[in-house]
């Protein structure tokens, strides 16, 4: 639904959530969650609202203000916030931000848990597992496909987890294998896309030298050797269970052309796609 905040652009959107029983019992639940572009003229000043946010910048930049502190807010950097007590955040400048409004019985001890050394605006090396949580908590009200609240829960747990292990860098296989399992999502996600090497080492804030060095190492695979199995996954998947035409899953698995699909994938089953839609065996 539209916004009508001081502020807030007209291509912004909220949506809110009761939740159930079941939800207000066992899961983290969402009150609210909003996709903004702002300009400098927005501002949130509360006494309390009670709940807890998270907001990530995903352009521009903006500030926080709670507990006597003001905390500048870069673009892709996440905040978490306790709203319950009195806090004011805004921009100067304008930015656009993803963000939700959510608790649950847990809440409060995770937010505990992650801010126990005072540390409430986070600038992750690698803040996609949080874009992506609260676009995917967006996503289920946005494009009104069923808002499951174990998944609103699965999404915001995933969140937290990443503001939760923030600050354990210190252990650089971890941060690795988390980048790693992020691009991984990732491909899975946009195999139809042209995923360039330069466009998966951008999303994962490395060089791509040292990020195609890194994947190696977690999956055994270079980015390009892991798109080309993911596509023809996906291509044997289409071809056994639609009637789609080769065309079509051709650009569906991400090829440029019909001939260079066959080509590849060919030489990677060892018989044509047309030939693997006919045999008997799944794995031919």
């Amino acid at each position: 639904m539209k916004v009508h905040n001081q502020g807030v652009l007209d291509s912004s959107n909220i949506y809110f959530h009761t939740p159930s029983e079941t939800a207000l019992k066992m899961f983290f639940y969402l009150v609210c969650t909003g996709h903004y572009f702002c300009d400098k003229t927005y501002i949130v000043n509360r006494q309390s609202y009670n709940s807890f946010l998270v907001l990530h910048v995903i352009k521009g930049r903006g500030y926080v203000e709670q507990g006597g502190k003001r905390i500048l807010l870069p673009e892709g950097s996440t905040v978490l916030l306790d709203c319950y007590k009195p806090h004011c955040y805004g921009t100067e400048n304008g930015w656009e931000i993803v963000w939700c409004h959510f608790d649950g019985p847990q809440a409060r001890a995770y937010y505990d848990a992650i801010t126990e050394d005072n540390t409430i605006v986070f600038e992750l090396q690698n803040p996609y597992a949080v874009r992506r949580g609260l676009d995917k908590t967006y996503a289920m009200f946005h494009e009104a496909s069923k808002a499951m609240e174990a998944n609103i829960s699965k999404y915001i747990t995933i969140v937290l987890t990443e503001l939760l292990n923030s600050d354990n860098a210190a252990a650089a296989e971890n941060m690795q294998s988390s980048t790693t399992e992020n691009i991984l999502a990732y491909i899975a996600e946009n195999v139809s896309q042209q995923l360039t090497l330069e466009h998966l080492a951008q999303k994962a804030a490395l060089s791509p030298f040292y990020f195609t060095r890194v994947f190696k190492k977690e999956t055994g695979y270079t980015p390009h050797e892991y798109l080309i199995i993911s596509r023809m996954n996906a291509a044997r998947y289409y071809l056994k269970t639609t009637d789609l035409p080769i065309k079509e899953i051709a650009v569906n698995c991400g090829f440029a052309s019909e001939c260079n699909f066959c080509t590849t994938f060919k030489r990677i089953v060892g018989t044509t796609p047309l030939v693997y839609r006919r045999s008997e065996y799944m794995n031919l």
